[in-house]
Parts: C-alpha cells; structure tokens; sequence
C-alpha cells in the first residue's frame, strides 16, 4: 500500500469519525423504508465547525409542539435536532446535554427543546422517533428520549414496547400511537424546518431567544460543540444587548 493511499484511507476514517449525515426520509415515507435505495454518510467533520452566528436577518422558528425541559420564564432557547440511531447524538445525550441540564436548563436559564430529523440509513430512526412521541402523548417524552439513547443498540418494537410498559404507560394507547402516521407526518415538519436553515445532519443545534413558542436563532452549530463552547454561547445571550435589531 502506498503512502498516498494509506493517507488517503486515513483521512476518511477520521472524518467519518465526526458526524451522523445524509438523506433523510420524506414525510410520508414508511418508517425505515428507504425505497430501494441506499445512502452512507457523507462524513463531514461536524465536530470541526465552530458555531456559526447568523449575520443577518435571524430566523425564527416555531417550537410550539415540541418536547421542552426548562423554565418558561427562561429567554435563552436551545433546540437540539436529532436522530436516534446517531451514534453522535448519543454521545452528546450523555456528556454535554448532562452538564447543560444541570447547570443551565435545572436552574431556569435555558429552555431545552427536541426536534426530529431522522436520517434515511438509519433503519430504526423514525420508528424511535414515533415511540418517544407516543411518550409524550402520555407525558413521558423524556423519560423515553433517554432510555432510546442509553439502550441505542436495541432500538426496535421489543423495546419500545418494554420501555413504554416499564415507565406504566398504557400498553394498548401506546401500540395503537406507534401505528398513527400522524406522527410520521410531524416528524417531517421538522425534517422541512431544519432543511430550511441549511441543516443536513445530526446533531445540529439551533441557539438563540425564546419568547412564548418561537425561537429567534442567533446562532447554529452542525455537530456538537463541547460543553464549553455552549457555555460561551449561553453567556453571551445572558448579556442584555446579545440579540442585535432585526
């Protein structure tokens, strides 16, 4: 093997290393139904882009339906997009969301709000997406966020229906909920919404003011910052003059 190829291969393995991207299912697609398609991670280096303020007219986006931790008097949003599957999304659930929750979202600074974007090679990403909604319909959206990605590989039917009976929820609604595509539909709202603000992969956070249901973004990330850089991020909206006039 050549020295050229060698460098080659290992270029790819360490981008590779960064983020879960690529396609993402339609709106009414089946549920890890790729159509006789297949598609791979593209392998862009999330973890090497810094977040990025939004230089001119700030985006603002509804959060209205959306699962949120946090206080509602708190005006700095954060909204996490995820997938499921995303082996990177796990990790940040574990690491930075921990130290976040703790310090900033426990303590009514930040409100914490999860929206779905599950991509299309991941088999079990809409499927889990629809069990954490199916929690939610009966107020346990967190607790099922979290089992989802401490036990991400066994995502499928077996545990959604043994999480869902461990947290007391009502077996029969819950089965009935993971047949509504309804949900699938919803989901694909927030596939559209992060697509329009140049989103492609997971996870991706949206940072800014929060009032009532709608996020102003100031900045965004495509991968996850450390927890560090989200503490810079977090302080600079605490100060009164962090969101310039639309």
């Amino acid at each position: 093997m050549s020295c050229t190829t060698r460098m080659v291969i290992l270029v790819l393995v360490c981008m590779s290393l960064m983020a879960c991207a690529g396609p993402t299912p339609a709106p009414d697609s089946v549920p890890g139904d790729d159509s006789g398609r297949s598609s791979r991670s593209s392998g862009i280096a999330y973890r090497d882009r810094p977040i990025q303020a939004i230089e001119k007219s700030l985006p603002q986006v509804s959060v209205k339906d959306d699962p949120r931790l946090g206080s509602a008097t708190a005006r700095i949003g954060i909204v996490e997009v995820n997938d499921y599957q995303c082996p990177y999304c796990r990790d940040f659930h574990h690491k930075q969301f921990a130290q976040i929750k703790q310090e900033y979202v426990d303590t009514g600074v930040v409100r914490f709000i999860h929206k779905d974007f599950p991509l299309r090679m991941h088999a079990q990403a809409v499927p889990a997406a629809v069990a954490a909604r199916c929690a939610a319909a009966q107020g346990r959206f967190w607790e099922m966020h979290d089992a989802l990605f401490t036990q991400q590989g066994r995502l499928g039917q077996n545990l959604y229906l043994g999480v869902a009976r461990g947290l007391n929820l009502d077996e029969k609604k819950f089965s009935a909920c993971l047949e509504n595509r309804a949900h699938v539909r919803e989901i694909g709202k927030d596939i559209d919404t992060a697509r329009s603000l140049g989103i492609n992969g997971t996870p991706s956070f949206l940072i800014g003011t929060i009032e009532g249901d709608t996020l102003t973004v100031v900045r965004m990330s495509r991968g996850a910052p450390g927890y560090e850089v989200f503490v810079q991020e977090i302080e600079k909206l605490r100060q009164p003059a962090a969101v310039p006039p639309q």
